[in-house]
């Protein structure tokens, strides 16, 4: 019996997608000003020798015996407190143990890993508990361990709060990857959690903490006594998602990420700092809302959504009710099905084309042939 190939639209609402300026992949977006600080705090080594920036930043690489670098991660974290403490206010006396790490992705692995091991050592059966269209690294990280997942809607975060297995990890974002927006439930389900005698414990993701324009009316809770870890990194907010800026806050010391305090990236701790000591936490996001309007008004238009600027200052959706390209439409939705969910895509490749970013990879690509795949 023949059998029927059927069409996969994927691939034509990619290119749709990338004629647009968009992307359903969620990109860092790169900046002139971030490219200026990198070249602060890198120097040059025209003429004779490194200039006094250049010859500083190579000194802090050596007589590592010294322990000189030890304290470096401490004045990052340090630095994020202050930068973070509008937006999301952490008692750090509540987490003593901090950890440098490489982005997010580091961490949340870590922290589903020894779950893992936990639940394995003490006898019960480990379980991911996620929202539906959250961060697709939680499910992957769980699976890669060989931990179940189960998916809640979010709109019944109250009976979730409720009743969730207590032995269960959950991991959570706010700002949200599921729409780019802040949940304006967030703190309430996680007093609601908290409030429970036992409550299962949270891994709390600030990774869009930097790239919104405007404070929420209330602060995130970052520190409610359900979560038990706390992820940052600067990809997002300051399209540095190469050089890997991130870390933890933990209540409980992490063995397997102890080791950090010494195998740590110094140059991107650096950066890291300069970036926060440069820009304040909304900085970023209030200088591309115009960027970001622009783009979106292209993007819906081309691809026939109404789209609306997100919290995210890289992301947009869809408004609530409009008449939009099905096929598209659902691509783009995160939780088909859920109450409320919208379609949602990231701006930075037109964002990029507004602020000149594209024609610079472009001309760089074209003067440096070695860079162009084989």
């Amino acid at each position: 019996m023949a059998t029927t190939t059927q069409y996969d639209p994927r691939p034509n609402l990619d290119l749709r997608l990338r004629q647009a300026g968009a992307s359903k992949t969620v990109y860092a977006l790169v900046t002139p000003e971030i490219e200026a600080v990198k070249a602060e705090l890198l120097g040059n080594s025209a003429g004779n020798g490194p200039d006094p920036v250049r010859a500083a930043y190579l000194d802090q690489f050596r007589h590592a015996w010294t322990g000189k670098q030890n304290a470096l991660h401490k004045r990052f974290f340090d630095t994020w407190l202050g930068w973070a403490k509008p937006m999301a206010p952490l008692n750090t006396a509540d987490f003593p143990f901090s950890y440098p790490t490489a982005g997010a992705s580091e961490p949340l692995f870590h922290l589903i890993a020894d779950y893992g091991n936990r639940a394995r050592l003490d006898g019960f059966s480990p379980r991911l508990a996620i929202f539906r269209g959250e961060y697709e690294g939680y499910r992957a990280y769980a699976e890669a361990c060989g931990i179940p997942v189960t998916e809640y809607d979010r709109h019944d975060w109250r009976d979730i709060a409720d009743t969730i297995d207590p032995q269960h990890l959950l991991c959570l974002s706010q700002p949200s990857a599921i729409d780019g927006m802040l949940w304006p439930e967030a703190n309430a389900f996680l007093r609601r959690l908290s409030g429970r005698a036992n409550p299962a414990q949270v891994v709390f993701d600030l990774t869009y903490v930097g790239a919104t324009a405007e404070p929420p009316p209330e602060t995130i809770l970052a520190d409610a006594p359900c979560v038990s870890a706390v992820v940052i990194s600067l990809s997002k907010p300051f399209g540095t998602y190469y050089d890997r800026i991130g870390g933890v806050f933990c209540r409980s010391e992490n063995l397997g990420l102890f080791g950090n305090q010494w195998f740590k990236n110094l140059t991107s701790l650096q950066l890291g700092i300069r970036l926060m000591e440069r820009f304040d936490v909304f900085a970023m996001a209030r200088r591309y809302t115009e960027v970001q309007q622009s783009a979106a008004e292209h993007a819906g238009q081309a691809l026939g959504l109404a789209l609306v600027p997100a919290d995210v200052f890289i992301l947009a959706q869809a408004s609530a009710g409009a008449d939009m390209d099905s096929d598209m439409a659902s691509y783009l939705t995160r939780a088909p099905g859920a109450i409320g969910a919208r379609p949602r895509l990231c701006l930075t490749p037109g964002m990029a084309e507004r602020i000149g970013m594209a024609l610079l990879d472009r001309f760089h690509e074209a003067s440096n042939p070695a860079s162009h795949p084989r």
